[in-house]
């Protein structure tokens, strides 16, 4: 299985992250870049990270956040984020730096090997 053709929605586990899964939030135009989101267990808040294929790494930038809740406008907001439209972004957006790169080791998407 090629781990490069991820979609909106699939779950991502890590090698260095544990068992609780990423889900695909969104993927750039030019298919590069994922963004994505799982919940911090005991809290309703969300830890981001993302995969750079150009890179073949994975970025972290330490943000927690509230999330979005499908239909909220994620999809308008993850546009404007990859485009670097600035004017009206949420917070989240705007603190994103994902300057710290690990190693992308990934291993099971949907629960597959």
């Amino acid at each position: 299985m090629s781990f490069r053709s991820l979609a909106l929605g699939d779950k991502v586990t890590f090698l260095d992250t544990g068992p609780t899964p990423f889900n695909v939030r969104a993927i750039s135009p030019d298919q590069r870049v994922v963004i994505l989101s799982r919940p911090v267990e005991g809290t309703d808040a969300v830890e981001y990270t993302m995969i750079d294929w150009d890179r073949d790494a994975r970025g972290l930038d330490g943000t927690f956040g509230k999330g979005h809740l499908v239909g909220s406008g994620v999809h308008r907001n993850l546009w404007r984020f990859f485009r670097g439209v600035s004017a009206d972004a949420p917070a989240t957006q705007s603190v994103m730096d994902f300057t710290r790169w690990v190693s992308l080791s990934i291993t099971a998407v949907n629960g597959r090997p």
